[in-house]
């Protein structure tokens, strides 16, 4: 008795049922590192003219990782309701902006903060960037049915969402200068979330371009999200406890 094979969209539902459950793990996990107070917790501070620099809030990394891989879980269930629904491909494709936004900016944040970079107002502007240049990107994948002419605007999003790489970049450099880098980890772990940052701009054009169907476009940023939840576990595993990576 032979089977029958998976439809398309069969194959996208399983996909991103599969994907709840990651990120879910995933994030249970981070919590349960907050929760054990085995996770690091980092300080972001305010400067004022009139007092100087100060202690403006403590964000726990573990608890911050886990938000991401909410985000995710949340996502994917809006998307799993629409496809019930019969919506179309662009109420899904907001959903997965969304999702994707939100990752790029919460991951921003974390990464810029570990590099180094202890400022409120500096960390929230890298957040808004980080999140509003996937917000062009899609819009400007939706403002002209032509996506080969629409180049600019896309090159005009890819170069706002590099600018907080750059920043973090720079005080990576400043750190190794001054002989007060981050740790190692930290420093290997930006340049592979970095590349996975790349690698989901690349994966849209691709798609815009007609390169490659929607379906797949959506598998290969469901995977990339994956990647990205399980580089910040590491991370924080790496920072609270080393040797448990060894």
């Amino acid at each position: 008795m032979t089977s029958t094979p998976l439809t398309v969209a069969s194959r996208a539902r399983l996909l991103a049922t599969a994907a709840v459950a990651v990120h879910l793990v995933i994030a249970i996990a981070l919590f349960v590192v907050a929760l054990n107070r085995a996770s690091i917790v980092v300080t972001v501070t305010l400067t004022h003219p009139a007092g100087g620099p100060g202690a403006f809030a403590a964000v726990d990394l573990a608890s911050a990782s886990g938000v991401v891989l909410l985000v995710s879980v949340a996502a994917r269930a809006v998307s799993l309701l629409l496809e019930a629904r019969g919506d179309s491909i662009e109420g899904h494709r907001l959903v997965r902006m969304l999702e994707l936004s939100q990752i790029a900016g919460i991951t921003m944040f974390l990464i810029a903060r570990l590099n180094g970079i202890t400022e409120a107002g500096t960390l929230i502007v890298l957040y808004a960037v980080a999140a509003a240049s996937v917000g062009l990107l899609w819009v400007q994948g939706r403002g002209s049915a032509d996506h080969r002419a629409a180049a600019w605007p896309y090159s005009l999003a890819a170069a706002l969402a590099i600018v907080p790489w750059g920043v973090v970049a720079l005080y990576q450099v400043v750190g190794i200068v001054i002989s007060a880098p981050p740790a190692p980890i930290v420093r290997v772990l930006t340049i592979v979330i970095l590349l996975l940052a790349a690698a989901m701009w690349l994966v849209e054009r691709r798609w815009q371009l007609g390169v490659q169907s929607y379906a797949r476009t959506d598998a290969l940023h469901t995977v990339l999200t994956i990647a990205n939840g399980v580089a910040l576990l590491v991370l924080v595993v790496g920072l609270a406890r080393p040797s448990a990576l060894f």
